[in-house]
């Protein structure tokens, strides 16, 4: 399959962000704040869709604000009066958390969303004396006995988001950190990777990240990283390889 460009890339992400959150892709580039009723619609990232939904992102101009029937109102009254940056705010997602709490929810986030395509991608090299392997989904249960890779892999079996692909790196046949991939929808592949504490500012999380996304692109699909905000050395290994920061989200989440 051919790999997207930046461009292209952008459309098909938009797409999906439009059926994760039930609005028009447009949104996204209109300024504002949109709220609308959640839908388990097609093409959206198949995570658990919640009864008792809310979620709220943006990607850098608008604020598109997606939530259950019964918070649609509280949502419109509290919510649309607000600019993007109080949206994001401290005392945005306090008041979030007071809302959902009797729903036995938590807010989750704010995450950073990074994407990477053909024309962005900067690969990074393999150091000397490490070995990077490429594992396909056929085989990818058996990594699961290497625990400890929370990042990487989901260790479930029918997962509906299924670990796809990964790469393992290898310091004298000793499994020392894997970064995995999985198939949050048919578009958009999420890239985590975890490395042993010991072996780590040596730039092997770099390397094998770097080797995902480009078996990724050469699948034709959209490689996609997220961080924790404070974690700068994972947002800054993300960004050295040609990913960009594309959309921040927020949830709510069971406890």
């Amino acid at each position: 399959m051919k790999a997207l460009n930046r461009q292209a890339t952008l459309v098909a992400l938009k797409a999906t962000l439009a059926a994760d959150f039930a609005c028009p892709a447009a949104y996204f580039s209109e300024s504002g704040v949109f709220i609308n009723e959640a839908k388990e619609l097609p093409g959206r990232r198949r995570f658990p869709f919640r009864p008792k939904a809310l979620a709220m992102m943006t990607m850098g101009t608008s604020v598109v604000i997606s939530c259950s029937a019964d918070r649609l109102a509280w949502a419109q009254t509290h919510l649309s009066p607000l600019n993007r940056d109080t949206l994001f705010s401290a005392a945005t997602f306090a008041r979030l958390d007071t809302l959902i709490a009797p729903d036995q929810q938590r807010i989750a986030g704010p995450d950073p969303k990074f994407v990477c395509a053909s024309d962005t991608f900067r690969p990074a090299s393999i150091p000397t004396d490490i070995f990077i392997d490429l594992v396909t989904q056929t085989h990818i249960q058996a990594l699961y006995a290497h625990t400890g890779f929370y990042n990487a892999l989901s260790y479930q079996l029918n997962n509906p988001c299924p670990d796809v692909l990964a790469t393992v790196a290898y310091h004298h046949q000793t499994v020392i950190g894997i970064a995995g991939a999985s198939a949050d929808s048919d578009q958009m592949w999420q890239v985590g990777v975890d490395v042993l504490p010991a072996y780590q500012n040596r730039g092997i999380g770099q390397a094998l990240v770097s080797q995902l996304t480009a078996t990724i692109l050469a699948e034709g699909k959209i490689p996609y990283y997220t961080t924790a905000v404070a974690n700068l050395r994972s947002s800054r290994l993300a960004l050295s390889l040609g990913y960009w920061p594309a959309w921040i989200e927020v949830y709510a989440r069971d406890r």
